[in-house]
């Protein structure tokens, strides 16, 4: 195990959680992929994204640090639940939006920030509800048979969120977050309805597409935006000018249909109208037609672009894609809406590699059928002469050696002009899922790229995981990001950002294409043989449109509830986090209203002073006018007065208190100068006194008494 799995990821709590939510289909799929330091993985079991840390997990094996506890994997958990089955996870250029694929729809999870030590989503926060949103919900649910082929994240997108999405009725439509930008048309209309159309039946549809890097416009219409925008005020013109020059640039869009036919359209991230050509021309000319089971397309960004061709067969078809010296113009297809221009393009093939599917020694003796499947293909970020096809019978890594011819043709100085590509190209079977003639296979789920140190996670139908480490290139491939978007408004799609009710998909799983219709006993007896085969006929549509759909439908329930109860543990555990956030946040609100107090005070005297220079300034400024002269006298002399007033009061004051404390002072002494008699002599006195009282009283009745004497 530790030769095929270096990095011990079948140990780790992220796979055995995924480990027991695989898909029963085996249906080669990817349900991995990697982002920088991050790998993410679809939980099919719980409809959740888990992502972990694999390079701190490699430089930190054990799960304690410092007395904490460290979190292995981290579970985003959608904020919509994600109805749709999912084949594929696309993360986007800079990690910021995944795209979560299936037939039946896509959806995009915004992934939260990163911070803390070691990078991860919130500060190693285990479960994180993710804002999560449908794109064309209600398209889907309106026409059952569309199907998704491609999902693309488009290299021009300045914020990381335009996403081009391939139908099966010929369509691209470009999203950017919830809104539909664009809808280009890359061949007939057609929709199934049940049976295969003839335009599937001629191999008319799209199966792949892969964006080249871009190239300047040839259409001399280019400047029809300048001119449409002479209108705008006189500072937009600027800002006019620079998106005139920004529709000049364009990317071809090279399409792959199933009858092996190439188209390139041609479209800036913006345009309105595009530009479709082909079926270019390819050389050399063969018998048999290149890509008569073509499956998947692949462009590697060389000079000029090298485009991958797969079949279903196991052949590999490398061409360089060429301008062409003289335009060729083709019939229009089927579709009388559709306008394909002259082609400016043309492939020639240099070499064809065929793969070994699978180790059958039937096969191999000429005794059986040689096995096809689907062959699936990714682009090595690293080594861009490099890339990987996994199928059901496993990886295969292909190593395009004359990429590096061409590069040294374009780098020397030599006279002669000719090129001869000599190096051939080598397919290497690195795992191999299937070696015998038997139909089980064990199907690729998964497959992420690691950078720094290079290597490669392969997740089996199995349950197996395989971590090897890969030999990289000194030549590194980097994808400068430019351009900006347009805003274009789209209020239909304002309410589809929920998907599908969770009714309509149990509606949905539940209808049939064939039903059981009540059986009526016949006139004639029927034989023995065909009551059995009636029977066992009865019996298999039972079992595959009601039993089979129903236990679909449970598991469904089953799954729903899951997600219902992951869901509000988790806005239980938020809703408290949020409580104490908003303590914090209250308790903060309060010192800054109190800092915000003392600076306004603070504030106020600045400005009384900033008040009072500025009028000093004003005042000794010699080109005052003569009223402010005036006034300023004026003001001067009033300041003057005032001043010897307030002196004159002062002295007033002074005066005043001088003579309240000498009148004080005197009338102090005054009180003090009085005699008073000793206490004896004031008691002779009152003693002498008294006795003369009484004598003058003797007296007057004396007097009295002779008096009425004499009056008798």
């Amino acid at each position: 195990m530790a030769l095929t799995d270096v990095l011990e990821l079948n140990k780790t709590e992220l796979f055995t959680k995924i480990r027991n939510g695989l898909p029963i289909v085996p249906q080669t799929q990817n349900l991995l992929d990697c982002k920088d330091d991050l790998l993410y993985a679809w939980d099919s079991n719980e409809s959740c994204l888990l992502v972990t840390n694999w390079r701190v997990a490699q430089l930190h094996p054990e799960s304690k640090s410092a007395g904490k506890l460290l979190v292995s994997y981290q579970t985003l958990i959608p904020s919509n639940t994600v109805g749709l089955y999912v084949d594929r996870v696309v993360v986007s250029n800079e990690g910021s939006l995944v795209a979560l694929s299936g037939p039946q729809g896509v959806s995009i999870l915004e992934v939260p920030r990163r911070s803390g030590p070691n990078g991860n989503f919130m500060d190693g926060k285990a479960k994180i509800t993710c804002r999560t949103y449908s794109l064309d919900a209600l398209l889907f649910q309106n026409n059952p048979q569309l199907e998704v082929r491609q999902v693309r994240w488009h290299p021009d997108s300045v914020s990381d969120s335009t996403l081009l999405v391939l139908f099966s009725n010929n369509t691209i439509r470009v999203y950017n977050h919830t809104k539909l930008r664009h809808v280009w048309k890359v061949g007939p209309h057609t929709v199934k309805t049940g049976a295969n159309t003839s335009l599937s039946d001629f191999g008319e549809l799209s199966v792949d597409f892969d964006i080249a890097p871009a190239v300047k416009s040839r259409n001399e219409d280019s400047n029809i935006l300048s001119t449409t925008t002479n209108s705008l005020n006189q500072s937009n013109k600027t800002l006019a000018a620079a998106k005139a020059k920004k529709e000049r640039v364009e990317w071809p869009i090279v399409i792959l249909r199933e009858n092996g036919n190439i188209y390139i359209l041609l479209a800036g991230i913006d345009s309105e109208v595009t530009r479709l050509q082909g079926p270019i021309t390819i050389s050399p000319q063969t018998s048999a037609n290149y890509g008569l089971e073509s499956c998947a397309l692949l462009i590697i960004p060389s000079l000029p672009p090298t485009v991958i061709i797969a079949e279903s067969t196991g052949k590999l078809h490398h061409a360089l894609l060429l301008e062409a010296e003289t335009t060729e113009h083709y019939l229009n297809e089927v579709d009388d809406g559709l306008l394909i221009e002259p082609s400016e393009w043309t492939l020639h093939v240099t070499e064809t590699v065929e793969l070994e599917l699978g180790l059958s020694s039937s096969a191999a003796n000429g005794t059986g059928d040689i096995y096809n499947c689907p062959i699936y293909l990714k682009r090595d970020l690293i080594n861009e002469m490099r890339y990987f096809a996994y199928h059901n019978a496993g990886l295969h890594i292909i190593t395009v050696n004359f990429i590096a011819e061409l590069q040294r043709f374009l780098d020397s100085e030599a006279a002669d002009n000719q090129l001869a590509l000599a190096s051939a190209s080598s397919a290497e079977y690195i795992l191999c899922t299937k070696f015998d003639s038997s139909d089980r296979i064990n199907a690729v789920f998964g497959i992420a790229l690691l950078q720094m140190p290079a290597g490669l996670v392969l997740l089996l139908s199995s349950g197996q995981v395989i971590s090897l480490k890969l030999v990289i290139d000194a030549q590194l491939l980097m994808t400068p990001k430019d351009q900006t978007l347009r805003k274009v408004t789209d209020a239909v799609l304002e309410q589809q950002g929920m998907g599908p009710s969770f009714v309509d998909t149990i509606k949905g799983l539940l209808q049939r294409s064939v039903s059981q219709p009540i059986l009526a006993n016949k006139l004639n007896a029927s034989s023995a043989h065909e009551r059995y085969e009636l029977l066992n006929q009865s019996i298999e549509v039972l079992r595959s449109q009601y039993l089979k759909r129903h236990e679909l439908v449970r598991a469904e329930f089953a799954k729903r509830i899951n997600c219902i109860k992951l869901q509000k543990k988790q806005q239980l555990e938020e809703i408290k986090s949020l409580e104490h956030e908003r303590e914090i946040i209250s308790e903060r609100a309060h010192k800054l209203a109190e800092r915000f107090e003392e600076i306004s005070d603070n504030q106020e005297l600045l400005v009384r002073r900033c008040q009072k220079l500025m009028q000093e300034a004003n005042t000794t400024l010699p080109n005052n006018v003569v009223a402010e002269r005036e006034f300023t006298l004026e003001v001067a002399r009033i300041n003057k007065a005032t001043k010897s007033l307030a002196a004159a009061l002062d002295t007033a004051k002074k005066t005043s208190n001088k003579q309240r404390y000498h009148i004080g002072k005197s009338q102090e002494s005054g009180k003090s100068s009085t005699y008073e008699l000793p206490e004896k002599q004031q008691r002779t006195i009152t003693d002498v006194l008294t006795q003369l009282s009484s004598e003058i009283d003797r007296q007057i009745a004396d007097i009295k008494r002779m008096n009425k004497i004499v009056g008798t």
